[in-house]
């Protein structure tokens, strides 16, 4: 590797800290350095949604020259340039053609906001959940910097639920890592209800642990 790439390295992992500790993750950013030295710590929720619908949020903010839409192969060049969580315009792609579906937001024909939805299997860390015919696992919400604080994701959520209603999936899984304190607290905001409460560790590639250290929310 020369050195303008290890230099370019080094830049992306700054931008990502930077990033995680700019939107209150700071502690997200500790752990993003220890498992860049084979150390995974992830505590995480798992999480149902849509049971106690919300009321449609409201777009804060911003003029009505705006759509909500499942997003198309032309879009995946565009999400892909975003570059945010690694994925490739290939990879992207591939998940389309996997049977997954993006739900965006654009604005004056810009993507500003999108989420994903599979149909076929939750797989997080040591949690996987072959789907049935009325679940769906919603995962990988981006909105862009310039447009937070708009209300674009608990909108954009709302708009799933519809969706997802009306092809008979009502049972729809999401999780969220336990440190991701903004993560949590919106899905506090849309009710979804906690599931579990799972711990998995990994040490170098060689130790691979999971650990539910709570369940059963509703009855407590």
């Amino acid at each position: 590797m020369n050195s303008e790439s290890q230099m370019g390295n080094k830049v992306s992992l700054f931008k990502k800290i930077r990033g995680k500790v700019r939107y209150g993750l700071t502690l997200q950013g500790i752990r993003y350095l220890l498992t860049r030295i084979g150390i995974e710590f992830s505590p995480y929720y798992l999480f149902q949604e849509g049971i106690n619908v919300i009321k449609m949020p409201e777009i804060k903010g911003m003029d009505t020259d705006y759509s909500c839409e499942l997003l198309k192969s032309e879009d995946m060049k565009e999400i892909g340039a975003i570059n945010y969580a690694g994925f490739s315009e290939e990879k992207l792609l591939a998940f389309l053609k996997a049977g997954e579906q993006c739900l965006g937001i654009k604005h004056n024909n810009e993507i500003v906001a999108f989420m994903w939805i599979n149909f076929n299997e939750l797989n997080y860390k040591s949690t996987i959940i072959h789907l049935k015919d009325n679940e769906a696992y919603l995962w990988f919400m981006y909105t862009r910097d310039s447009y937070r604080g708009k209300n674009l994701a608990p909108y954009l959520r709302f708009k799933s639920y519809e969706m997802l209603k009306q092809m008979g999936r009502d049972k729809l899984y999401s999780v969220s890592d336990y440190f991701n304190s903004p993560a949590v607290i919106f899905k506090k905001k849309l009710n979804a209800q906690k599931l579990k409460l799972i711990l998995f560790v990994q040490l170098f590639d060689k130790v691979r642990h999971t650990y539910t250290l709570k369940s059963n929310y509703s009855a407590m």
